[in-house]
């Protein structure tokens, strides 16, 4: 077995030290944990996966539980994975109307300030 020292931000250390006692294991044993998963989880990861997966990976892995996945049966169909994407005239008549226009109202919320 090897030893390593290891600098913490305070912050860290109390974080840890936290979830290591709600978690009924040793700060030792938590951070070792938490190494191991990493490392695997970088292991899996194979040498051609794409740069943009590569990312989304790293963002999910950093946001944990609060990633979740998106059930797309309720999205509009031009926004579901593998659909044609719509052109753009088709996009922009997708979009709401608004009444009065809204460089109207920002421009008559600023005139104030003009």
């Amino acid at each position: 077995m090897s030893r390593v020292t290891v600098r913490l931000p305070d912050s860290l250390h109390q974080r840890l030290r936290v979830i290591s006692q709600r978690s009924g294991v040793s700060l030792n044993q938590l951070i070792t944990r938490s190494l191991d998963e990493a490392v695997a989880s970088q292991e899996e990861a194979s040498a051609d996966e794409s740069p943009l997966l590569e990312q989304v990976r790293h963002i999910r892995t950093a946001l944990g539980a609060l990633a979740m996945e998106l059930d797309t049966n309720g999205l509009p169909p031009h926004l579901r994975p593998g659909e044609d994407l719509p052109g753009v005239a088709a996009f922009m008549r997708s979009l709401p109307k608004l009444e009065p226009p809204l460089s109207a109202t920002i421009a008559d919320d600023r005139e104030d300030r003009v």
